[in-house]
């Protein structure tokens, strides 16, 4: 009986724990914003190492097969060589679509990144500030091993000084968390949100918890608001940490809730969830190939 219901458990189990972050953003209050960024890069990136795993073992009767072996009749999901077939194709478009996503992160960021000679460049220790003389206001963060802030003469232009101030510690906040690898990724998963609309909706919610804990570690909350409600209108720069990237409603009410005590039961249930959905994983592989 449990064998039968081994499939619906896996899909359940890894679809859950990769969809996470789209519930977690509405009990946003149940994390600290920096929590919420770990949490949801723990829950993306496990669920879709496990899917990939069941998927690859799913396709190993027929790779054996192919090379000669003997028959191996035992895939997860009903039908015989069909489902090889199938789970083999999903591993390589994943696989494609992953790699396609990454290096386009990458490349954004390569592109982004600003060559000495080209605007006024100080050394702040932890990272460079980059001042660029362009019109469009512009504020945006790099990492990696020459983490950069950039900005703009057109946004300094448009800002208090209070409110550039916030900005550029907005944007240090996001080298100094770590924030590279889950922009990239999100980045990997970039491919598959323009194609599946749940796809999307994570990474929304993947950028948003990023954003929201970047505005967290400003000190300045009232010139971080004034900032974020005068850029909204600006396009973010893809790819990368930029300031007006996310919700901005949902960031503005982020900022207000910052004080506000935790709701506990909702942040055990989240992580209940996302160690069941793991254990339920990890289980089901076991058992079917016992």
């Amino acid at each position: 009986m449990i064998r039968e219901l081994l499939p619906e458990m896996l899909v359940v189990a890894t679809a859950g724990l990769v969809a996470l972050p789209i519930l977690a953003r509405r009990v946003r209050a149940a994390f600290r914003p920096i929590e919420l960024t770990r949490f949801n890069a723990a829950t993306m990136s496990s669920g879709m190492i496990l899917l990939l795993v069941a998927l690859l073992l799913c396709s190993v009767p027929l790779v054996v097969t192919i090379g000669g072996g003997s028959v191996i009749d035992r895939h997860f999901f009903p039908g015989g060589a069909l489902v090889g077939w199938v789970s083999a194709l999903g591993v390589v478009l994943l696989m494609v679509a992953f790699s396609v996503g990454f290096r386009r992160a990458w490349e954004v960021e390569t592109r982004l990144t600003i060559e000495n000679g080209i605007g006024v460049h100080h050394d702040m220790g932890a990272y460079g500030l980059v001042i660029l003389d362009a019109e469009q206001p512009l504020a945006y963060a790099i990492g990696g091993h020459d983490p950069q802030v950039v900005i703009t003469t057109g946004l300094v232009e448009i800002l208090t000084p209070s409110e550039v101030a916030a900005v550029i510690e907005h944007e240090a906040a996001h080298i100094s968390l770590g924030h590279r690898p889950h922009l990239i990724l999100v980045g990997m998963l970039r491919p598959i949100a323009a194609m599946f609309a749940p796809a999307r909706w994570l990474v929304d919610a993947a950028l948003l918890a990023l954003e929201t804990a970047a505005d967290s570690r400003t000190t300045d909350l009232v010139s971080t608001r004034g900032a974020l409600l005068k850029l909204s209108g600006v396009a973010a720069a893809p790819g990368v940490a930029a300031f007006t990237a996310g919700d901005v409603v949902a960031r503005l009410n982020a900022m207000a809730e910052l004080d506000q005590p935790l709701a506990k039961p909702a942040r055990a249930i989240m992580y209940a969830m996302a160690c069941g959905m793991v254990g339920i994983s990890l289980t089901t592989l076991v058992v079917f190939w016992l």
